[in-house]
Order: structure tokens, then sequence, then C-alpha cells
């Protein structure tokens, strides 16, 4: 399978990096509206820099959209008209009406069109994910997950990422909470109800060279899963160092769970007053950027090794097996419509007022 990636960023970066590791996988080059720097990654990896989208279809199966935000809709419209499979990175679109389009469009197609939900691959939450369905911790009541990052503080170049280019998609709860949408989702085979959520969005880094910025950089959510399960999501792009990560609470009528990315391998159970401690195996072949959940990098191999045999199935992905954690245009859109109602949400776009730390 000959793969295109259009964009070339930090998320480029990383398909690439995974496409070298995938028996079958060819990225044959990249295309991106700034030519030098699809010149500059296409060289890092041996593979063409395409001058034009048209070029790069011409010579790919399936293309990668790893392109800001705003632009993900018509890539992905493009690219299924010319007879590509897709795999387009998170969020889908900007908007629900964009994601809806696009789906459509895709199913009707026959393609293999997959969501970049690579977090569904981490080793942890394959574990936590068997523990919940093998009723280890019981029925679950309540779940609590976080995702927290300091890039707020550390980047100081105003870019798109800042801008109102991507109606808040980019902010803390576009970036990070849509991860965690989709993974409550996962874990426990529920959407997020929407309409029972309370989110707050904060903006604590509020210029970057001299601008407004317009997005959050911390967003809380409190509701409930379509199953009752009550949850709790907290996303943050303004965190200090001794905060960063990720974590998952999860309270059984059973056991609880506690896990937090800074314990690598290890998660904890709870039973009454009695604490166990469990590992989870993960062999490493890419090494993860300094910051990131362990295991990160290795998720860019596994789903794109999901994806490919997808496609080479011939069948549109319709006989993946119940297991393949393969995220498509459907899952995609419906994390979509969360996303918009969590960020208009009580504040009707409004951001919440800076805060000191």
């Amino acid at each position: 399978m000959k793969i295109g990636i259009i964009g070339a960023g930090g998320i480029a970066l990383a398909h690439l990096r995974a496409a070298e590791t995938v028996t079958g996988v060819e990225a044959a080059g990249v295309y991106d509206v700034m030519p030098d720097k699809a010149a500059e990654l296409a060289g890092r990896f041996g593979c063409a820099a395409f001058s034009s989208t048209t070029e790069l279809y011409e010579r790919v199966d399936a293309v990668v959209i790893a392109s800001p935000n705003h632009t993900h809709a018509d890539y992905a419209e493009d690219a299924v008209r010319h007879g590509r499979h897709v795999l387009c990175e998170k969020p889908m679109t900007t908007t629900v009406a964009e994601a809806e389009r696009i789906t459509a469009l895709a199913e009707e197609s026959g393609l293999v069109c997959a969501m970049g939900f690579n977090y569904r691959y981490l080793d942890a939450i394959g574990e936590i994910r068997n523990l919940v369905r093998g009723g280890e911790l019981g029925s679950v009541l309540f779940a609590e997950a976080g995702f927290r990052r300091g890039s707020a503080l550390t980047r100081s170049r105003f870019t798109w990422r800042d801008s109102a280019l991507g109606r808040s998609t980019s902010g803390s709860l576009g970036d990070l909470g849509v991860h965690l949408v989709d993974m409550l989702d996962r874990l426990f085979d529920s959407p997020v109800d929407s309409t029972s959520c309370r989110t707050k969005l904060q903006v604590n880094v509020p210029q970057k060279e001299g601008q407004d910025v317009q997005v959050d950089d911390y967003a809380f959510v409190s509701g409930l899963l379509e199953n009752g399960t009550f949850f709790n999501l907290t996303t943050s792009k303004s965190s200090l160092p001794e905060e960063l990560g990720f974590s998952l609470k999860i309270i059984g009528d059973r056991k609880e769970l506690y896990y937090h990315s800074k314990d690598d391998t290890t998660y904890f159970l709870k039973s009454r007053v009695t604490w166990e401690q469990g590992t989870f195996a993960r062999e490493e072949v890419l090494a993860s950027p300094p910051g990131e959940v362990p295991g990160w990098s290795d998720t860019f191999r596994h789903q794109l090794r999901e994806w490919r045999d997808a496609v080479t199935a011939g069948d549109g992905g319709a006989g993946r097996s119940a297991d393949s954690a393969l995220a498509d245009f459907g899952d995609g859109l419906r994390s979509q419509r969360v996303l918009e109602r969590l960020l208009t949400g009580d504040q009707r776009y409004a951001l919440a007022a800076p805060v000191s730390r």
C-alpha cells in the first residue's frame, strides 16, 4: 500500500516514522502548502515532495491527512472523490456539518476511511478495556480522565492553533479532549451524552506575540455516558511540569482502578482497603518524544497496520473484527457532535477570563 501524507508538521513526522516499520506500507511522498517544509520532511525519509495533491493522488493508494484542522474536510472530500483510502487526523473537521458531509461521502464510496484516534492503541487502554469488559471492576459507576500538557506555556509563537480559524478545535478540549471523548466510548462501549454535560473553558495564557489567543488552554467537562455512567474530563495545555501526563480513574462497585502515564506500565486496583498492582506488556519499537505518553509513537504503527489490513481486505473495512481498534469516519462524526456541543455548552463560545497562576 503506497501512502501519501498531506501536511508536513509534527504529526506527519510521526506517521512517516511509523510507515518505515510496517511491512506492506510505503510512504510515497509528502504534500504541503509550504513546499519547503514538504521538501525538508520528504528528504529526511527519502520520498517525494509533491507539488500538488493531484500529483500525490496519481502516485498513491491511500492518503494520510495531517494538515491543520480547518483543512481536513476539503482534503478528505477531495481524496475520496479521487478514489483514495483516507486516514484523517483528529478532530475530524471544525464543524458537524462538514463531518456529516464527508462521512456520507465516505460511506457511499466503499473506501476505508479511518480516523486518527491513535490513543486507542495505547497498551494501557487495551489492558484497562479488558479489565472493564471482563468484570474485574464490577459495574462502572464513575470515570475520571485527565490529559495535561504544558505547550501553552512553552510555545511562545502565535500560530493557527491559537487563532479562531479552527473554531476552538485546536484548544485543549478540541485537541486533547476529543481523544478522551473517544476513549470513554471505547472503554465503556457507550458514547458521551452531550446533553447532560457541563463545560468550563478557560484561557490561562491570553496572549502570544502580542496577539490574543482565541482558544482554551484548560477545560473541564462533567456529565454522563449514554449508559448512565458519570464522568469528569480535564484537559490542559497550561499545566506545570509536575502535573503533566495522562491519568485515568475508574470506580466500580467491586474495585477501583488508577492509572497515570508517569507510572509507565503499572496500574493500581483497590478492593476495600487492599491495593493490588498490575502491569501490562509493551514492546517499544519507536521512542516517544519527551513529554508524550509512553508508547505514543508506537500507536501510529499499530493504527497504520490495522488500516493497511482493512484496505488490503478489499471490503471497505466491513470485515474488521469486533476487537479492532481502528476508528472510522462514523466514530469521528460521533465525537465531532459531542465536541461541538461541549465547545458551545453554557459558554456560547465565550471563554472564561484568564486567571493568575
